[in-house]
């Protein structure tokens, strides 16, 4: 009987282990998750605004004119990361504000699944622009397993199409 409970201890204690360094590798879109889901029940069309406004926003973000010059005008990688990443927030929010007043009348309420996948699609989206917009991996050392899905420059596309996808399928 005693060692079926020190199976039994070494087993949970094995797989707690191996869910914490999972979790723990993926906090980062956890958190942003987490933080999109919350958001999402601010207004009727918040989170499907929100994700419209990235897309119009990063395409701000490429065509304005002093993107380039006002980035290099910081000193080193965490300046100039910081100011791109403050450049792109401002590029987002007057989109927000004007596609959340024409969306919030017009879509359903969204149930749980599709908050929860566009949630997750606007977290990824977000890292995908970290990794090959704004160079954050420069700055801050990603675990690994985030490495191999979002570093490689041919998986920036399908990061960047999925919350497309996402809102074609899941949005009525």
């Amino acid at each position: 009987m005693e060692d079926i409970a020190l199976q039994i201890g070494n087993f949970t204690t094995a797989a707690a282990g191996n869910s914490w360094g999972i979790i723990s590798n993926f906090l980062i879109i956890i958190g942003l998750s987490v933080l999109f889901i919350l958001f999402s029940y601010r207004s009727r069309g918040g989170i499907i605004s929100l994700l419209v406004a990235f897309y119009v926003g990063y395409a701000i973000f490429l065509v304005f004119p002093y993107t380039q010059s006002i980035v290099a005008s910081g000193s080193d990688p965490l300046t100039k990361a910081v100011i791109s990443i403050i450049l792109y927030i401002a590029c987002c929010i007057v989109p927000f504000m004007f596609i959340e007043r024409l969306a919030s009348g017009g879509f359903g309420i969204l149930s749980v699944l599709p908050r929860f996948v566009l949630s997750i699609f606007a977290a990824t989206f977000l890292l995908a622009l970290a990794y090959h917009v704004f160079h954050v991996n420069n700055i801050y050392t990603f675990p690994e397993p985030m490495n191999t899905i979002f570093a490689p420059d041919q998986f920036f596309f399908w990061w960047f199409i999925a919350p497309l996808l996402g809102l074609l399928f899941l949005v009525h």
